[in-house]
């Protein structure tokens, strides 16, 4: 065997050697009684925290820009877009179910109160830039709008108050999701206007 020969094996014997150490580390740090915890559980910091908000801000000033008929339904999508992207696992993982689960309430509020003469509102991609994909909205009924705020208000309220109860677990929970907590209330100002 030459010198090149010999180089390679050490290579592919460093490679190996690298791709099977870290799920060695791994399976260790689980190992050390971490209370289940794994390594890509997800601790709250501000940049997540910050950019939860900027996502729902942005949901905000795209469906105020919407005629009132569809703006129920861009709140819906938006609560739906930006679960999507938060964390599945460790301390986002409740915010992100109460956010789907909020849009999962919000949605049969428009099924029921749907008008099927107005045609679905298109949003082009990157109208919104956070969310650049195209969308439709569906438009509720102009004459039963009272009825439908009232109740999108409950369920917005309900994941309102779904994310200040989840913040009573720690000081750090209560500052990150009572942040989001207000950045969910500030879209039922959109259904106000």
């Amino acid at each position: 065997m030459g010198v090149r020969g010999l180089l390679f094996f050490i290579v592919m014997a460093s490679v190996q050697s690298l791709s099977i150490t870290p799920a060695v580390h791994a399976q260790d740090a689980r190992a050390e009684g971490r209370d289940g915890a794994s390594d890509y559980d997800q601790s709250l910091n501000g940049l997540v925290t910050q950019s939860i908000v900027r996502d729902l801000a942005s949901v905000r000033s795209e469906c105020m820009t919407a005629s009132p008929v569809y703006r129920l339904d861009c709140i819906r999508q938006g609560l739906e877009l930006t679960s999507r992207r938060i964390p599945y696992h460790g301390d986002y993982g409740p915010m992100r179910e109460a956010l789907r689960s909020g849009a999962g309430s919000v949605a049969p509020i428009i099924n029921a109160h749907a008008d099927g003469d107005q045609d679905r509102l298109e949003v082009k991609p990157g109208a919104n830039p956070r969310f650049k994909t195209r969308r439709y909205y569906a438009a509720t009924k102009a004459d039963s709008h009272d009825g439908t705020r009232a109740d999108a208000f409950k369920a917005l309220d309900a994941t309102q108050s779904r994310l200040l109860e989840l913040g009573k677990r720690s000081p750090d929970w209560n500052k990150a999701y009572t942040t989001v907590a207000i950045a969910v209330a500030s879209l039922a100002d959109v259904l106000r206007r």
